[in-house]
Order: C-alpha cells, then structure tokens, then sequence
C-alpha cells in the first residue's frame, strides 16, 4: 500500500518505535528513508567567527549522526531497504516539509513528543502544524510497541452535506481493514453522533417520544455504517462497530483509553478557509487529547 515511507525524527529524541512501525506497515518491496534533523545553537556560535571552519565542523558532525543512524538501522535489520539522512537546520517542523517535498512519500511517520506546554496545547505544536500542511497520510507514533496482536479503530462519519459520496469514508476503512489483516490485528469501527437534546425539542408530541427519536436517529446512523463496511471481506472475523451519542473531542479519547487502541485512523476533510477559521478542525483538536498512534489520511 505504502511503497515510499519518509521517518522523520528530531536529534534529541531517538526512539526505534517509528521505524518498526513503519516497516510493520509496509511491504518488503517498499523504501523507508529515515531523515533526522540536527541542530546545535551553542555548537553554532562557539564556531561562527570562523566560517570555513563552520562548515567543516558541521560537516563532521553531521557525518558523525549519520553513522550512528546507519548502525541504528543496521541493529534493527529490517525486512525493507532503509536509507538514513541527516541535516542541520534549526526547525524540526520547516526540515521535515522540506524533506517531504524533496523526497514525495506515500506515507510520513512522525515521532509523538509530549511537551505539556499551555501554548502548545492551545495552537498546536509540530504535530497539528504537520497534519494542516501535508497531504500525504502521516502517521504520529509513540515510542511505546505495540500489542502481539493490535487494536485498530477507524473513525468514520458517512452523514455529510457535501457531495463527497463516502469517499473519504471508504478509504479510510479500506486502508483500516488492510492494515487490521497485515498486522493480525483487532479491528474497530467507529462512529461519534449527536441526537437533538429534548431541550430544543418544542413539538410536544416528539417530546414524548423523544427516547424512540433517539433510537430511530441511532438506527439510522447503524445503517449507513453497516452499508459501508458489508464490502469489507474479512478472513479474520468482522469489524467491531461502535456508535457513540456524543461529541467526537470528548468521547473518541475517553473510547481509546477504555478499549486500548494502538491505531485510530482519523480522516482530514477538505475545508473553506471560512470554515477553518470559524470552526477550526475536529482532527486537529483531537491531536492533543489522544494518547494513541494517530494515522491522518486527507481527503483528495
């Protein structure tokens, strides 16, 4: 599925987890590149007065993180063909776009780094930064493995007012089912909604019945989803659904934790700059209250 897979990594935080993943997620056919941003200020500094014994420091130093990366792989021996690549440069995040466009990856792998920073968690830090300028699915992974036999969930929402006709939604099962065979692997489907709350609700009739508009709204959404993985031809059993009366930012974390999941698989709808600004993205916001891997897939 993933034939050119781009790991990127920061030099202060090193962790075989991404690479392993990657090469879990991938045929043995494929390329995996592993590029590592390095950056030094004081380093820098302490050899600026002298420029053309900057550049051969830098060089030597980069060489060095090269080396070490090389023999980091080559411990890991894994089944596809890996090359490493180093670069200076001062963000992590404008290295990595750089390197995305240079190198055109099916799929990009991003390490997770918690930095607990009130600012980051109310803008965003590199990883939603990531996700809002990519096109290519990225994958944010923790260092932790995962299970002998992984727990995938693919969030889904087939109730549109566009004209997208599922697409976005068969893809992303499609891409969930395949990993759940490649990786024997328990699959999830599942799908977040709101009911109209009684308060709003005037008719006095429905009112009444506002416990079996409830179930008639619920039965709805059951069906729509089952209409769209009945295609799914699954040796290993069928998909566990799940539909959830609530909001997506609250209760798809609460889901993660409770059933241990490895894997979500979240799709990015396409967006009016209106609407992005004035309702920002569910997929980001997500970004920062689940603990789990996180694959994105945009719609194209």
């Amino acid at each position: 599925m993933f034939q050119r897979v781009l790991v990127t990594s920061e030099e202060s935080h090193y962790s075989p987890q991404p690479l392993l993943k990657a090469s879990a997620l991938c045929a043995e056919s494929s390329h995996i590149e592993w590029f590592q941003s390095v950056y030094n200020a004081a380093f820098e500094t302490a050899t600026a007065e002298d420029q053309p014994s900057q550049e051969d420091a830098l060089a030597l130093y980069v060489t060095h993180r090269l080396n070490q990366a090389e023999r980091h792989i080559e411990e890991l021996d894994l089944p596809q063909d890996v090359a490493a690549d180093i670069r200076w440069h001062p963000s992590f995040l404008k290295a990595a776009l750089e390197e995305s466009d240079r190198y055109q990856p099916d799929l990009m792998v991003v390490p997770r780094v918690r930095k607990h920073d009130l600012l980051d968690w109310l803008i965003g830090g590199d990883e939603q930064e990531l996700v809002r300028r990519l096109h290519e699915p990225v994958l944010l992974a923790n260092d932790q493995p995962w299970q002998a036999h992984p727990r995938i969930a693919v969030a889904i929402d087939p109730f549109h007012l566009d004209s997208r006709n599922h697409r976005l939604e068969k893809q992303l099962l499609e891409v969930a089912d395949h990993f759940a065979q490649r990786l024997s692997a328990e699959l999830h489907v599942v799908h977040c909604f709101q009911t109209l709350p009684q308060s709003v609700i005037y008719d006095e009739h429905l009112a009444e019945d506002f416990e079996s508009l409830q179930k008639q709204v619920g039965e709805e959404h059951r069906q729509r989803i089952e209409s769209l993985i009945e295609p799914l031809n699954r040796p290993l059993g069928s998909p566990l659904l799940k539909l959830i009366v609530g909001d997506a930012d609250e209760k798809l974390p609460e889901f993660c934790q409770q059933e241990k999941i490895d894997l979500l698989i979240l799709g990015a709808p396409e967006k009016g700059w209106v609407e992005r600004f004035l309702m920002g993205s569910t997929t980001a916001r997500l970004l920062n209250r689940i603990e789990s891997d996180i694959l994105v897939i945009h719609d194209q």
